[in-house]
């Protein structure tokens, strides 16, 4: 703390001292004049300087005791990790401030001891999840593997109703997971060179049957293989999670076909993958906002399949990974993401 502001704390004592003072030598000055006591006013101009200068002195004297204990405080106040260094701090130079340290290292305790408890309970939540999501995949795995046996033409249109809404669980059971794990994705990923073609093309095969459906179809507008430094599993999750989007907005009511787009554009720093479809587009009102958690917006309620979480968590797999998710669209036109990859740049190089 600097001297000035140490000043300011203290202007309320200094005018009570100052009053105080003037009071007393207003009253002694009339008490002798009262009694014919003769009294110059240098003589008591001078009493009241002795009185100031002492009172500026103690002033110093105050500020340089206290000075140690405030520095400490103003550092704890710009360290990140306030609660830990509030520990290191040193003996207070008054019973005020050792009242006042102890209740810092007392506050430590009780957040020591509910973050502990918090990451305790949180830590059994998620193994509850992993569990529940994978025992849930099990049956949802058989469902889908006896309706693709199934030969009977004459429900088949049941069947693939079936299975269509076994696919949807199906995502949402992955999303709940990758959720889940993002919490901890420093323990579950892996940076390596991958052929970001190869992986949208998996990610078309894994939902062909519903582009097929749909009547939406895929177009790779590149010629040769492409690499770039990222996480199979969690780029996969962010490309399917764009694709699937693409197919439940691309509205097909005029019996016309769809397209799903699929390039990469190269620069010297930077690698672009860009994914367009030919859908209903994103309202110039909902753009900005839909990388945020559980924001569905004006399209999102036109069907209650609709989280808000796939944009939300693909944004934060894109942070985590290091790379860049962009979005731009018009409405009734189609929209395009772009997932940017920076080249030698990756969770280890941020």
């Amino acid at each position: 703390m600097k001297f000035r502001d140490f000043l300011k704390d203290r202007v309320l004592y200094m005018g009570v001292y100052f009053i105080s003072n003037a009071a007393v030598i207003l009253i002694m000055y009339l008490t002798l004049i009262i009694n014919k006591i003769n009294i110059t006013k240098s003589n008591v101009f001078y009493a009241f300087f002795v009185s100031t200068i002492l009172f500026l002195l103690f002033i110093f004297w105050d500020y340089f005791r206290n000075r140690s204990f405030l520095k400490q405080l103003e550092l704890i106040l710009q360290s990140e990790d306030s609660l830990n260094k509030s520990l290191s701090l040193g003996n207070g130079s008054s019973k005020e401030q050792e009242i006042f340290k102890k209740i810092l290292i007392k506050i430590h305790k009780h957040a020591g001891e509910k973050t502990i408890k918090y990451e305790e309970t949180h830590k059994q939540y998620m193994h509850f999840v992993n569990q529940w999501v994978h025992q849930m995949k099990t049956p949802v795995s058989v469902i889908n593997l006896m309706l693709q046996d199934q030969t009977d033409s004459e429900h088949r249109e049941v069947f693939d109703s079936i299975l269509e809404e076994n696919e949807k669980i199906s995502h949402g059971l992955d999303m709940m997971l990758n959720n889940a794990r993002l919490s901890e994705f420093n323990l579950d990923f892996k940076v390596e060179s991958l052929d970001i073609i190869s992986i949208a093309r998996k990610v078309i095969n894994d939902n062909k049957k519903s582009m097929i459906r749909n009547r939406i179809f895929p177009k790779i507008n590149v010629s040769e293989n492409i690499s770039v430094k990222t996480d199979k599993k969690w780029i996969y999750f962010v490309i399917n999670q764009i694709v699937i989007n693409a197919i439940k907005y691309s509205n097909c009511d005029d019996d016309k076909s769809k397209s799903i787009f699929f390039s990469v554009s190269e620069e010297e720093a930077t690698t672009t993958l860009s994914i367009t479809d030919e859908g209903i587009g994103i309202p110039k009102e909902d753009l900005s906002r839909i990388f945020n958690a559980f924001f569905t917006g004006k399209n999102g309620r036109k069907t209650s399949e609709s989280t808000g979480m796939g944009m939300y968590l693909s944004k934060r797999v894109c942070d985590e990974l290091g790379h860049e998710l962009k979005v731009i669209s018009e409405e009734g036109k189609g929209t395009t993401f772009f997932i940017v990859f920076y080249n030698g740049k990756n969770l280890f190089k941020l």
